[in-house]
């Protein structure tokens, strides 16, 4: 969960400062379903009634977006002296030190917001983020539960205790339960419906979880969104049911979508061998590779065909890159 959550935070920290709820093109999909402009994070810790400090909340957006780092904490330490009660300006400091992979600095800044701004569900919401990314998750499950019960119409702290419990705890029914009390609550949440697929493919529920993926491939089209997960779980379903051809298909299709994406590729390295082309299965298996060096599911797949094609060197290369990242990673 940690690593997810690092990714998705630098992926998807937007000019607000908020982590977006969809990885969505359009400029309101907010971190929590509601439109987030460009006074959102702002509007949030009240400031709206004054004026000044808003304008000056408002232009930290402004300068994290246009990579001015300095200038941007300049302005949040202007919040923090002259609102010494709220917590606006620590919770910029704190996405400038996240942004920076700061974590435990971070961590401060956002415990001193919740402190001062102990109401505020965005507050409570960044603060238990942090909490698991340092792996204190039962400080995270806290935070969580403080939004269920305080902020209950909002959907992103069902969607994280989803991914807790699924995941990390390795309670999928569980994790279920909340992926649903996030979509009930935000329909249009594409990484709850992918999450909620995946657990029923895992529970080989393989025509629900098929269900639950179109639904996402619709919504992920419908709102623009650059999020091929949906696509590759429709792909997974179709190369167990041995349709190699839709299973190219909608690889394919998550390829074109995020062409960067290491898993994407990876998939398509298994549907390559699974159909005996190995030439174009090491090609996209090292395209995975190439674009994430620290997994190592590719260097063992690497590991098996350049075995099978009789590449001694290669094979001896793959074996030690996998037990490489396995040693970092503490990979299974």
């Amino acid at each position: 969960m940690t690593a997810l959550l690092l990714r998705l935070l630098a992926q998807n920290v937007n000019a607000q400062g908020l982590p977006v709820a969809s990885l969505s093109a359009q400029p309101t999909a907010s971190f929590w379903g509601g439109e987030i402009t460009v006074k959102g994070a702002c509007s949030a810790f009240g400031l709206d009634s004054n004026p000044e400090a808003g304008r000056t909340c408002q232009r930290i957006p402004m300068r994290l977006s246009g990579g001015k780092l300095d200038e941007a904490r300049q302005l949040a330490d202007t919040l923090v002296t002259e609102l010494p009660e709220s917590g606006v300006g620590h919770y910029w400091l704190g996405i400038l030190q996240l942004k920076q992979e700061k974590f435990i600095s971070a961590l401060r800044h956002f415990q001193a917001a919740v402190d001062r701004s102990p109401g505020i569900p965005m507050a409570h919401l960044i603060l238990g983020i942090c909490y698991a990314i340092i792996r204190q998750f039962e400080l995270f499950k806290q935070e969580m539960l403080w939004l269920t019960e305080h902020a209950p119409n909002e959907s992103l702290a069902y969607f994280y205790l989803g991914q807790y419990y699924s995941k990390d705890l390795d309670q999928v029914d569980k994790g279920m339960e909340y992926f649903r009390q996030a979509l009930q609550r935000n329909p249009h949440d594409i990484r709850s419906r992918y999450l909620l697929g995946y657990a029923l493919e895992l529970k080989g529920d393989r025509e629900k979880a098929m269900e639950e993926y179109k639904a996402g491939v619709a919504a992920a089209g419908a709102q623009g969104a650059i999020y091929s997960l949906p696509l590759q779980g429709v792909a997974r379903l179709y190369l167990q049911e041995n349709n190699e051809d839709k299973a190219l298909e909608y690889v394919q299709k998550a390829i074109q979508l995020e062409p960067k994406l290491a898993s994407n590729h990876l998939l398509l390295g298994k549907l390559y061998l699974w159909t005996g082309d190995l030439a174009k299965g090491v090609a996209a298996l090292r395209q995975a590779v190439d674009l994430d060096p620290a997994n190592a599911a590719p260097y063992y797949l690497l590991f098996r065909t350049y075995l099978t094609l009789k590449m001694p060197a290669a094979a001896k290369w793959a074996q030690v890159r996998f037990e490489e990242v396995k040693k970092a990673y503490g990979e299974d």
